[in-house]
């Protein structure tokens, strides 16, 4: 678990320094900021806690999950003044297996972001956040060997289980984000790339039980998609 946090709070204490840096360098402009917003491509990695389910599926003969998990999105967000309103979505896939079965682990979550710039240089701002959304996760465990036929199908189906849980996120985070101007209007408003940074928690309050289907499956492990993680942003966007 030390590991883990190491990289966010590592993260965390680089943006800040960055951050500070800039304000004592440079004229300080966040009261001149109006408005604006920008959105694209995410990706980064997630240090979820899935350690107890690792546990259960050690005990059945079951490889050991990744430590870290690598994650696809993308997500944006407009300015209105200092206040900033968004939204963002991640999906991930971890596979293990055993020495008969295979198991995939696929997930997704999505967030109402809301946050608030609090320093601003140039094109370069910084803001903290909070997140609101939910999640959810399927463990589907399937068997090795030869690739089946129809009628083997239709003979024998129970060749795949499949499992889901989820619920409600809370998140919290530290973002940086740098617009590379490509161009002006006649009003001071600049548009170009747009380069970002975030750090932070994501929690779930209420872990949801396990279901097959429409049937619930008892004694399962109490998942979340909790952690820390790191996220980078790739797009396009503009400031006034």
């Amino acid at each position: 678990m030390f590991g883990k946090w190491s990289v966010v709070v590592f993260t965390v204490f680089a943006l800040m320094f960055g951050a500070g840096r800039g304000q004592a360098g440079e004229t300080r402009e966040i009261n001149r900021l109006k408005g604006g917003g920008g959105g694209g491509f995410m990706m980064g990695l997630n240090m979820f806690d899935f350690d107890d389910l690792d546990r259960e599926l050690g005990e059945k003969g079951y490889g050991a999950l990744p430590d870290n998990t690598f994650e696809l999105g993308g997500g944006g967000y407009g300015l209105v003044g200092r206040v900033l309103l968004g939204g963002e979505g991640f999906g991930f896939s971890q596979k293990t297996s055993s020495t008969d079965q295979k198991v995939t682990i696929e997930g997704g979550y999505g967030f109402f972001d809301l946050g608030y710039v609090v320093l601003r240089t140039g094109n370069f701002f910084a803001y903290p956040c909070i997140g609101i959304g939910g999640g959810s996760l399927t463990m589907t465990i399937y068997q090795k060997g030869d690739e089946p036929t129809f009628d083997e199908i239709l003979d024998d189906p129970a060749r795949e289980v499949r499992v889901s849980t989820g619920g409600f996120m809370l998140n919290a985070a530290l973002g940086m984000d740098y617009l590379v101007a490509l161009g002006g209007d006649e009003m001071g408003g600049q548009g170009g790339i747009l380069v970002g940074l975030r750090a932070g928690y994501m929690f779930t309050p209420s872990k949801g039980d396990w279901k097959m289907e429409e049937t619930s499956v008892l004694g399962g492990p109490k998942l979340g998609l909790d952690g820390p993680y790191v996220h980078l942003m790739l797009g396009f966007g503009g400031l006034d």
